[in-house]
């Protein structure tokens, strides 16, 4: 004889109606449904976490809109200030990045 807790209430599960008896099998099974939705939500956030994570690293690679080019020298390599054209983001063809250890390794 198993019981069944309902609304603080417990009831023998062998003598209930077919009829509430099919409704909790109906229960269950919306139970279950919503369960695995939230695996699959879960999955889904952590999927997205992992991209949204792989795009911020591969952004580092890139120049962002309006972002400027700026070449790194040693003060005694300078001998005279030059004029310095700055280029807008539509008038660059190409930007390369460098990255801080070619930089330490160039000097």
């Amino acid at each position: 004889m198993a019981n069944i807790k309902i609304d603080e209430k417990e009831y023998d599960l062998d003598t209930l109606p077919q009829e509430v008896k099919a409704q909790l099998t109906a229960l269950q099974q919306c139970d279950q449904k919503i369960n695995s939705w939230n695996m699959d939500i879960a999955i889904a956030q952590t999927a997205r976490a992992a991209y949204a994570a792989e795009i911020n690293l591969l952004l580092e690679q890139v120049a962002a809109v309006g972002s400027e080019k700026v070449e790194v020298v040693e003060v005694d390599e300078v001998d005279e200030v030059e004029e310095v054209e700055f280029l807008s983001a539509e008038e660059v063809d190409e930007v390369e990045v460098i990255e801080a250890e070619e930089v330490e390794a160039n000097r």
